[in-house]
């Protein structure tokens, strides 16, 4: 028994062992985004925040929405575990637009739970707001295909 134990822990410790170097963490937040091309200035807030109709890019700690045109990266204070997993989002502003400390309430189900389980929703704190402009990536991979190539 004890041997089937220590054959399954292995994989576990072995793991740890193969994280990032002593001294070096990995950039979370917006920093872990700071050389993306899509990253845009932070603003204040999403007005007409009620109007948000798509998320995704979800990380546990970020999301992109959009409003209308308009593209956001939002970050969220600590991890919100469920982020990760969202299926659905809620916002939970002061007024007509979203700012630092509002929240946003994520789902890890599409319909509520019959169960009215705790456990798939949570809610997070938005930390901070980014413009985002998903065809930034699309637009520098473009000029470096087109610039002239030098023999």
């Amino acid at each position: 028994m004890r041997t089937l134990l220590y054959i399954l822990a292995a994989p576990i410790l072995l793991a740890a062992c193969a994280s990032t170097p002593a001294g070096e963490e990995t950039p979370r937040g917006v920093a872990k985004y700071a050389d993306d091309p899509r990253l845009g200035e932070e603003v204040d807030r999403i007005c007409f925040a009620s109007s948000i109709d798509s998320f995704g890019n979800n990380t546990r700690d970020t999301l992109t929405v959009r409003e209308g045109r308009d593209h956001y990266l939002i970050e969220v204070m600590g991890v919100c575990t469920n982020l990760d997993d969202a299926m659905r989002i809620g916002l939970d502003s002061t007024g007509s637009c979203l700012r630092d400390m509002d929240a946003i309430i994520v789902s890890t189900q599409i319909m509520g739970g019959r169960d009215g389980s705790p456990f798939d929703t949570q809610r997070c704190t938005v930390k901070s707001i980014h413009k985002w402009n998903p065809d930034a990536e699309k637009a520098d991979a473009e000029e470096s295909s087109s610039a002239p190539q030098e023999d």
